[in-house]
């Protein structure tokens, strides 16, 4: 019996689907993705956005008490222009006292918080 035959018959058996795994951004799918990473502790925390048409908005926390931020736009997505807007979080309520601006592709930015030790929140949005 041939390997992909095997496959199938331990699937059927166990009852299991046999799909191809889910797609990642990607030029041809129309997802923008910006990856996020606080570069003050190792291991360093990494946050993949995605961004679509169908859901052009997204809102993410930080809650390791990121010293030094970077966000940017991952090179094999969908071009787009992504703004974006920082605040930190203290007794469950939003201080704008971030930052703000547009990331387009190849341009990101790196932020040290004004606050450190709180949770931050990053919001982004495609500019349509």
């Amino acid at each position: 019996m041939r390997r992909p035959a095997v496959l199938l018959a331990v699937a059927a058996a166990l009852g299991l689907p046999l799909t191809a795994p889910l797609p990642t951004a990607s030029a041809d799918t129309g997802i923008t993705e910006v990856v996020c990473q606080d570069w003050s502790w190792a291991p360093q925390y990494i946050r993949h956005i995605y961004l679509s048409p169908d859901n052009p908005t997204a809102v993410r926390d930080f809650d390791e008490h990121p010293v030094y931020l970077t966000c940017y736009e991952w090179s094999g997505s969908t071009p787009a222009t992504v703004e974006y807007s920082i605040s930190y979080v203290m007794n469950d309520r939003d201080h704008p006292d971030g930052q703000t601006g547009t990331l387009t592709m190849g341009h990101g930015f790196a932020w040290t918080p004004v606050m450190p030790g709180y949770v931050y929140r990053a919001s982004f949005t495609l500019v349509p």
